[in-house]
């Protein structure tokens, strides 16, 4: 019986929301033809659209210009996010390349002239 009442349920409920839901006919029943008078809050088709110029169909030349647009937009919108970050980065490792080099050869370089001048002095 509890099928039954969820089966009776669930077709109540679609023909709510149908016009025409196909059943066997009952005695007593209103025709599912009927049914469709009660269907006022379905909308209807009453005139055609034309379609919005955006949706007409464009031009290869449009879409190449778009195109070209929106990557140099993406390659900007990259360097200014990323270029700072990797100047940063190319800094410091060439301020580490160029300390490493002045204490292997321009270092050595000052303490001999310093030597030099040390040793001719006295």
């Amino acid at each position: 019986m509890a099928d039954e009442d969820v089966l009776l349920q669930a077709d109540a409920l679609m023909r709510r929301h149908r016009s025409f839901v196909a059943q066997s006919p009952q005695s007593g029943e209103a025709s599912p033809l009927q049914n469709f008078a009660d269907d006022s809050d379905i909308p209807l088709l009453t005139e055609i659209v034309a379609a919005p110029d955006e949706l007409a169909p464009l031009s290869i030349d449009k879409v190449l210009d778009d195109l070209h647009r929106e990557i140099e937009q993406t390659i900007s919108n990259w360097l200014v996010d990323t270029l700072p970050a990797a100047i940063a980065s190319a800094s410091q490792h060439i301020l580490t390349e160029v300390d490493a080099k002045a204490r292997l050869t321009l270092l050595p370089q000052v303490q001999a002239l310093i030597d030099l001048r040390r040793n001719n002095g006295q």
